[in-house]
């Protein structure tokens, strides 16, 4: 084990220590890395990574337990062998301030950015690079203050909404370069044209502006009904383009504004009695 890293094992340290089966690894040299920590902890626990990975269970009901996590000991891992899932694993077995070492092999390519950013997904603050050499050591933990269910106050807390909405403003202010003024686009024409309101006459009969307006497609100011009472009132003297409207709704169009009717004679003006919707006594 690495001097450097040897020296940070403190006394009353809960350690575990994760190593792979895939190394082939002599079991004279596991007995030697118990002999040589154990003296100098509080408790050492060992995992096997596959194990681990095949069956998280294992490490379920191990939350903040230890202190320090040793991976790729006593042979270093792949890189990536430090995957999401194994460090989100691990990351929950540590205490609060807890640290992982975990150890890489300079033969296996080292990408540290991708296991940086696996273990500040995971929860891992403060990612370090302990030894440069072969293999590389790198350093992470998790946040000291912050337990599981814990509350923090966010970085923006604090914050001036209002000097931030200024800030917005000014910014808004001097970057106008992309903005078109709309205004601009108006002719003196259309400034003096009378625009209707809603549903309302124009104030010129002598102007361009047309006499209504058309409802909004959300309308609620009523004129949406009064357009769709104009268009039945001005289907009744609607004339037949196919001139089979008098026959019935066997032979009319499905836009027939006939549709429903009862039959009647060509020519014939449609009226409704006015007890049609009474009931028979």
């Amino acid at each position: 084990m690495e001097e450097t890293i040897f020296k940070k094992l403190q006394k009353s340290d809960d350690v575990l220590v994760v190593w792979s089966s895939l190394q082939q690894l002599d079991p004279a040299v596991m007995h030697f890395l118990q002999d040589t920590l154990k003296p100098h902890v509080a408790r050492l626990q060992l995992e096997n990574l596959e194990r681990i990975l095949q069956d998280p269970s294992i490490l379920g009901n191990q939350k903040m337990q230890f202190s320090v996590v040793l991976s790729g000991w006593p042979a270093p891992f792949r890189s990536e062998d430090y995957s999401f899932e194994l460090l989100s694993m691990l990351a929950p077995c540590l205490k609060p301030g807890g640290h992982i070492y975990g150890r890489i092999s300079l033969a296996s390519g080292s990408q540290l950015d991708v296991i940086q950013k696996a273990c500040v997904l995971s929860g891992f603050v403060n990612f370090t690079g302990v030894c440069e050499a072969d293999p590389i050591v790198f350093s992470s933990s998790v946040p000291a203050t912050h337990e599981l269910g814990s509350s923090a106050p966010l970085p923006w807390a604090t914050v001036d909404r209002e000097a931030v909405w200024a800030n917005l403003d000014d910014a808004a202010d001097k970057d106008t370069g992309d903005l078109i003024n709309t205004d601009a686009l108006l002719r003196p024409a259309d400034l003096d044209r009378k625009i209707a309101a809603c549903g309302k006459e124009a104030a010129d009969p002598s102007s361009k502006a047309p006499t209504k307006k058309r409802a909004c497609k959300n309308c609620t100011c009523g004129l949406a009904e009064e357009e769709a009472k104009g268009n039945l009132v001005s289907t009744t003297g609607a004339r037949s383009s196919c001139g089979n409207c008098y026959l019935g709704d066997a032979f009319r169009c499905s836009t027939c504004p006939y549709r429903g009717l009862p039959p009647f004679k060509p020519g014939e003006q449609v009226v409704l009695p006015d007890d049609l919707l009474q009931a028979d006594t």
